[in-house]
């Protein structure tokens, strides 16, 4: 650390490299020696002695070097003295720089990017469209131009569940900090049960849970689609039978059963494809709510074309996009695809099935499909037996959506709703 410091003083100081041949050297350093002239990095070769030395003392042993006949040549200028120099020849440089540092205290002087935290109700574009049409503050307004105060009191009174609410400049951001006072409704938080849970395949209970509601049916039952399997609604009855009271508690529960999937696909081996062209491109600059378009869409070429559009959007900075769009035009021609590629195809797509069938919890039983290869195409069919929740959530039921009685779930979705 210390020899670097002492580098860097000496750059600041500048200094050069000379070498020094001839006459009495000896006699020369013993007087910058007495006149505290320093020179270091001294190496002996060829005859000569190579050293540096500070450009302020090179001036002060001039009368030193006449007095010894000695010879001096420069090699090498260092230091921040040059460096001035060097920059003196080249206005250009300078002249880059100092608009480098206008256009940095222009940029740093406005306002690029709105941020607001703490807000859940009110969102972030709600708030920057208020701030923009009735408060005139957008990205590149002026820093001075923004009044904190005036501009919290407004957004207090405009947006009433803000209890609390800060606003400061960070760099080029406007940062808008608040606190919400969102009115706690529990009815709309809490999670109401549905009012049935009825079958959604066909199929045989395996297994039953129920931690909600009346169960309907039983482990080894057969049930169809649409069926009840839990009523979320328990009626109290008296001696004598009659109902004295209705409890609402919600129906829960899991259901899993045996079913049947069908499994039927096609592979044509005549299929068409598409022989796509050069594309052709259009690019759009949107800065705020202006935008400029450069380039040629399809509406430019032939008409009874046909294009692929592909679009995409780049975000260079806060408010300005750059937009991408590709318009590839193709003609569609019929293509033969072997009989071998679409029995791998079919083969690939049965796998995939049984991989989701996997990835959802679903076990396989049996797996009855079976690929039939034709002259002309691949079939993929047959079924598979298994085993999944088949339990679905339902207001009403099949019977009493036909029959108009709806009364007590009318009743029943009015306390949950």
């Amino acid at each position: 650390m210390w020899l670097f410091m002492e580098n860097l003083f000496r750059w600041f100081r500048s200094y050069l490299v000379c070498s020094f041949k001839g006459g009495d050297l000896e006699r020369l350093f013993n007087m910058c020696r007495h006149q505290h002239i320093e020179c270091w990095n001294m190496i002996w070769e060829n005859g000569c002695c190579r050293c540096r030395i500070c450009l302020r003392d090179f001036w002060k042993i001039r009368s030193f070097i006449r007095k010894t006949n000695v010879r001096i040549h420069i090699e090498e200028k260092h230091g921040f003295a040059f460096f001035l120099v060097f920059l003196q020849k080249r206005k250009g440089l300078w002249i880059g720089m100092t608009g480098c540092i206008l256009m940095l205290y222009f940029l740093s002087a406005h306002i690029w990017k709105l941020e607001f935290y703490g807000n859940s109700y009110y969102t972030d574009e709600k708030l920057s469209k208020y701030l923009s049409e009735y408060e005139n503050i957008h990205p590149g307004i002026w820093k001075q131009t923004i009044d904190s105060p005036s501009l919290e009191e407004n957004l207090r009174l405009t947006f009433p569940d803000i209890s609390w609410i800060s606003i400061r400049t960070e760099g080029t951001s406007l940062i808008v900090s608040m606190e919400e006072m969102v009115k706690y409704d529990a009815k709309r938080d809490s999670k109401a049960l549905p009012r049935y849970i009825v079958a959604k395949k066909d199929g045989e209970i395996v297994s039953m849970v129920t931690r909600s509601g009346i169960p309907k049916v039983g482990v080894k039952d057969k049930v169809s689609k649409g069926d009840l399997l839990i009523d979320g609604i328990n009626e109290i009855k008296d001696d004598s039978m009659t109902v004295t009271e209705i409890r609402t508690v919600g129906a829960d529960g899991d259901i899993y059963a045996v079913v049947t999937e069908t499994y039927n696909k096609t592979y044509e081996f005549l299929k068409t494809c598409k022989k796509y062209e050069k594309p052709i491109f259009r690019w759009t600059l949107s800065i705020g709510n202006q935008s400029f378009t450069f380039g040629k869409g399809p509406e430019s070429g032939e008409k009874n074309k046909t294009y692929d559009h592909f679009t995409e959007i780049f975000c260079l900075f806060s408010y300005i996009y750059l937009q991408k769009d590709q318009y590839i035009s193709f003609e569609t021609l019929p293509e033969w695809i072997s009989s071998a590629a679409c029995k791998k195809q079919a083969e690939d797509e049965l796998s995939d099935t049984i991989r989701e069938f996997s990835e959802k919890g679903v076990q396989i039983l049996e797996n009855n499909v079976k690929i039939v290869m034709y002259e002309n195409r691949a079939e993929a069919k047959g079924n598979f037996v298994l085993i999944e929740s088949i339990g679905e959530n339902s207001k009403t039921l099949m019977d009493e959506a036909q029959n108009g009685e709806i009364g007590e779930t009318h009743e029943y979705n009015r306390i949950n709703d």
